[in-house]
């Protein structure tokens, strides 16, 4: 699995996302890449093809519409919790 970390710079809440989703998907026994990105950047990073991008409720509406079924929204990147609960939701719906 490739996840994007999605913020305004690509260099703060999102590297804050990265390293807390991973830690949250290594006690899940999740493997994943886990990269960051700005949001001016993800129009040339889709190209990557990530399963999945997370970012914030401020910048989701910015996201390309043809990333938004792929888009997490996490209110808090700082919340194992409600990335884990995300994650797992996600996780679901990709294997029914």
């Amino acid at each position: 699995m490739h996840i994007i970390c999605v913020c305004g710079m690509g260099l703060g809440s999102s590297v804050i996302a990265k390293m807390n989703i991973e830690q949250v998907l290594k006690n899940m026994g999740i493997s994943a890449t886990v990269d960051t990105c700005d949001l001016g950047s993800v129009r040339s990073v889709r190209s990557v093809a990530a399963d999945l991008y997370v970012t914030t409720r401020e910048l989701a509406i910015n996201m390309p519409a043809e990333l938004q079924d792929k888009t997490v929204v996490l209110t808090n990147f700082v919340r194992k919790v409600e990335i884990e609960s995300c994650m797992e939701a996600y996780i679901k719906h990709l294997v029914p």
